[in-house]
């Protein structure tokens, strides 16, 4: 009988020898870090994650795979942007997983996320809006945002994040509602982001007209007219959007110290919109220094950095 238990607390010893030594394990494995000492905020920027609400998926598995590889980080994350198509149908479920991928894999000190069309329209036959709307604010809610709006602002060590909304159901073919009240609300926060000298990040799931390649048919209209209202030598503002799937030149660009960052879909990027395939994982990694930006495009899933996408912002 001693045996048996002396059996059995050897096992039970070793197993716990084992899992005391996992956190030092995967903690050793360490992929990508700021390029430099002094990072105020270093960042992860993902777009159109679509979670899914099965948790097999393919789907589900690019998406932890993303986030495994962003959570290898040297450094903590301090701040994670999702870009908006949070979810792939704005569904209970969809946001829960992503949110648990989040935990476990990435734990963000703070985690920041505008709505996408998809997240707009609470994926059913007929689509409805304002549950949508309710959903999308409970996943702020559990990020630890309070806001009575979709669209909405939070200051993370002194950086204003701005994030802009649909007030409407937006499916693929529609375009994004922004109220005259939630452009004005845009304009006075740009306004008193502006007092701290620092840069403002703005985030919105549909990109410009006239802006990274987008055309009339499918992009945000009224907002970069306030943006470029706004910009000065003194501190850059910082476009996000996705919505497109695509990687290429159209990326980046910039005018009067407005950037305009269009970022490829974390599940697909090619032109089979809607099927997962090898180029998923991708997103942006941004580290905030005292005096300048750097932002690199990278794959999270292939573990590197993609040559020639390299942006640095001095201000």
């Amino acid at each position: 009988m001693e045996a048996v238990i002396s059996y059995i607390t050897s096992i039970f010893v070793t197993v716990s020898v084992i899992f005391s030594l996992i956190p030092n394990i995967f903690g050793a494995v360490k992929t990508y870090s700021p390029e430099e000492s002094g990072v105020i905020l270093n960042c992860a920027v993902v777009s159109d994650t679509h979670a899914d609400n099965n948790s097999f998926r393919d789907r589900t598995n690019i998406l932890r795979n993303t986030y495994a590889g962003i959570g290898e980080n040297t450094e903590k994350i301090d701040v994670l942007l999702n870009i908006g198509d949070i979810t792939n149908s704005g569904s209970v479920r969809e946001y829960l997983n992503e949110r648990r991928l989040e935990a476990v894999y990435i734990r963000p000190e703070h985690s920041v996320a505008c709505m996408g069309n998809h997240d707009s329209w609470n994926g059913s036959a007929d689509p409805h809006y304002d549950v949508a709307a309710k959903l999308f604010l409970n996943h702020l809610k559990k990020n630890g945002i309070e806001s009575d709006k979709v669209y909405y602002s939070t200051v993370i060590d002194g950086y204003h994040f701005i994030c802009l909304a649909t007030e409407s159901l937006d499916l693929h073919e529609n375009l994004p509602t922004y109220s005259e009240e939630q452009l004005n609300w845009l304009d006075n926060e740009l306004t008193k982001a502006e007092k701290s000298g620092l840069p403002v990040f703005v985030l919105s799931h549909k990109p410009l007209a006239g802006r990274n390649g987008a055309t009339t048919s499918v992009a945000a209209a009224g907002i970069d007219e306030i943006l470029q209202s706004h910009s000065s030598e003194n501190a850059p503002i910082l476009f996000f959007s996705g919505h497109y799937h695509t990687f290429g030149p159209s990326n980046y660009e910039s005018e009067n110290n407005v950037y305009y960052l269009n970022l490829p879909s974390t599940e697909y990027n090619d032109e089979t919109v809607g099927e997962c395939n090898d180029n998923g994982g991708m997103g942006l990694t941004m580290e905030v220094y005292e005096s300048k930006i750097i932002i690199n495009s990278r794959n999270f899933i292939k573990d590197k950095n993609i040559d020639g996408y390299r942006l640095e912002i001095d201000f």
